[in-house]
């Protein structure tokens, strides 16, 4: 993966530039309080049987990159997620709107955002999720999906753009007059950067995906109106990262076909570099974020009692091959044609019904949505097909459920780790694997997938319409010696030991400080 600034990864930094970065991350950007801007945040709450409510700290990827930053003052703006983020919103923020807890380091605190609920049901399942999800994985098919009408421009109106003026509106109140320095991120608020300059003109903005970033084509989906409104709120930041190179090039390509559309208000001047575009007299630095990994205490979790009562469970199937795809239920997955794919090397390999298998850990999407109850009816069906047609075998396994220790037990005893994502940012299962895993497992992986560059020749990599060449890669897998596993294996568990869990947030931190010393 070609990380073009704070690479953190082995191909090609240096213990210096991730000694330079700590030290970096450990320091505040000079004069400017430090606000992050995320839908989740380091804290959400639940109720206990009395009512009454607990607090936790999340432990979301987008949580979990910041602990580095602990002995940092940082000022939280997140989303109330549940009903318990909504009590808690009411009666444990103090007058300026403020929540501090135990569970927080010392200089932390966080202002939780909870529009009404009718407001919150448009920002988050009209328009946030599935409409902009669906476009960013590449879920729709545009000669009938989407159609955006009435409905959804007035969720655009009275739901996505209310709510991200809310984000602005409480982090102009953090600020007080104050210069900040703001790092936002998922794509829920896509539109705070411009709101947040409008307001603040001398601040500094970091905007990070994790999502891919769409090409024009794809972009087209969308309203013109809408188009023009995020590309230039995103042009509004001084950084905006995403996971990959291909993201950043169509985010360019986007620009590009924005500005020379004539649909909407020129600049007076527009200037692209590969990493630089300059609006008028404002630069936009576009960078690819170093991947953000699991602490090393992760492993332990695999010495807990329910993950190991999982992995006693698992490991009583005498297969000499275990194929396993830990993920959500989501249409970009492309979880049917990966099924489809194992049953066709059981119709290839008979014998291989009695000595491999295959185990899918699938957590389930929301069920309010029509694409995601299709998803999981046609996963069914398709595991049905192969099971029926495999006599005395059921070789295909589905867990349908959300089970953190079922899901690492998989990942311990997986031979061989099939993620083929239509589209995906930086997936967590090929990332996780490796960490826990005790098989010399490998990987099947999507070449749309992030990691697919990290592993490169290390893993099988396939397109991921390629049924036939899924197949091919399985049976490969099953056929491959122990020693060529054994290698293969041990070389992406060394890659991924070298990542540095700091190394996403050490960038970003890193990149702003550039950029404000350029101003």
């Amino acid at each position: 993966m070609a990380h073009k600034s704070g690479d953190l990864s082995n191909n090609g930094s240096s213990t210096n530039e991730a000694a330079n970065l700590s030290e970096l991350a450990i320091k505040p950007i000079p004069d400017r309080q430090l606000i992050v801007a995320s839908n989740r945040g380091p804290l959400n709450f639940s109720e206990d049987h009395s009512g009454k409510l607990v607090a936790r700290r999340d432990t979301s990827r987008s949580s979990e990159m910041f602990e580095p930053l602990s002995d940092l003052p940082i000022s939280w703006v997140t989303g109330a997620v549940g009903a318990a983020d909504r009590n808690a919103a009411e009666t444990q923020a103090d007058d300026l709107g403020l929540i501090r807890n135990d569970v927080l380091p010392e200089g932390w605190n966080v202002r939780l955002v909870s529009p009404p609920r009718r407001v919150h049901h448009k920002f988050y399942n009209v328009i946030c999720n599935p409409l902009l999800w669906f476009l960013l994985h590449r879920s729709w098919s545009p000669t009938f999906t989407p159609n955006i009408g009435t409905q959804e421009h007035d969720a655009w109106e009275r739901g996505y753009r209310v709510v991200n003026q809310s984000f602005a509106d409480r982090i102009s109140d953090i600020a007080d007059g104050n210069r900040i320095a703001l790092i936002c991120r998922d794509y829920q608020l896509m539109l705070v950067p411009g709101m947040v300059r409008e307001r603040h003109p001398d601040s500094m903005i970091h905007f990070s995906f994790e999502t891919p970033w769409p090409w024009p084509s794809e972009l087209e989906l969308l309203p013109i109106a809408w188009r023009s409104e995020l590309l230039n709120s995103l042009l509004s930041a001084d950084v905006v990262s995403f996971p990959i190179d291909a993201d950043k090039n169509a985010f360019i390509a986007c620009v590009r076909s924005h500005f020379s559309s004539k649909l909407d208000k020129q600049p007076a001047s527009v200037r692209f570099g590969a990493d630089l575009l300059t609006i008028d007299s404002h630069d936009v630095r576009l960078s690819v974020l170093a991947p953000s990994v699991r602490s090393p205490q992760f492993n332990t979790v695999l010495n807990f009692s329910p993950t190991q009562r999982f992995i006693m469970d698992l490991s009583e199937h005498d297969s000499k091959h275990t194929f396993v795809t830990v993920d959500r239920s989501d249409p970009h997955k492309n979880i049917v044609r990966s099924i489809n794919a194992y049953g066709e090397l059981l119709k290839r390999r008979p014998d291989l019904a009695e000595t491999t298998r295959y185990l899918l850990m699938l957590t389930p999407g929301p069920t309010h949505i029509s694409a995601y109850r299709r998803v999981s009816e046609e996963v069914r069906r398709a595991v049905r097909k192969v099971n029926d047609a495999v006599k005395n075998s059921n070789p295909i396994r589905v867990y349908e459920e959300n089970n953190f220790y079922r899901a690492i037990a998989a990942l311990s005893v997986y031979d061989t780790l099939v993620s083929i994502p239509v589209a995906d940012g930086v997936g967590r299962s090929p990332l996780d694997g490796p960490v826990v895993n005790t098989k010399n497992g490998g990987m099947i992986l999507s070449e749309n997938d992030a990691t697919s560059d990290l592993f490169s020749d290390k893993a099988s990599i396939v397109s991921f319409t390629d049924v036939a060449g899924i197949t091919n890669a399985m049976e490969e897998a099953v056929d491959e010696s122990s020693e060529s596993r054994s290698a293969k294996s041990a070389a992406i568990q060394d890659i991924v030991g070298l990542l540095d869990p700091a190394a996403t947030v050490h960038q970003i931190i890193s990149e702003l400080h550039e950029a404000s010393n350029t101003r």
